[in-house]
């Protein structure tokens, strides 16, 4: 099957080269990669297809470093840190040393929390 498929892909790239240069569309693909030397033959193709690269290499930069820090646990899309003693990144979710979601504090808790803030900086003030 696989060499099937090399081969499909084979004669699907050469009828496309062969609808490309035997048809109209040869001025444009021409064109557009800068090959008809339109003022000159380095000009017409970073004006072109050239001028293109840059954007693909940004691109191809950008999924290469999300690639490169995302979590290693399969299926999960998240950036992750190194796990101690591990090669592993882990994301917040999967950390063995995350001790539960960030938002799962209520609002009573940071209510309390503000108050004793408030306390403590009132009796700090008052005792001086």
């Amino acid at each position: 099957m696989k060499r099937g498929l090399i081969v499909g892909l084979c004669a699907v790239g050469f009828l496309i080269v062969a609808v490309i240069f035997w048809t109209d569309s040869a001025h444009w693909f021409l064109r557009y990669t800068g090959a008809d030397s339109e003022s000159g033959t380095w000009y017409g193709f970073w004006s072109g297809f050239g001028g293109a690269i840059p954007d693909f290499l940004i691109v191809g930069s950008i999924i290469t470093i999300y690639r490169h820090h995302n979590c290693h646990v399969k299926g999960c899309l998240r950036l992750g840190k190194a796990v101690e003693g591990t090669p592993y990144l882990a994301c917040p979710a999967h950390h063995p040393a995350h001790e539960g979601n960030k938002r799962s504090v209520s609002e009573d808790i940071i209510k309390l929390a503000h108050k004793a803030h408030l306390e403590r900086e009132n009796s700090a003030t008052s005792g001086t």
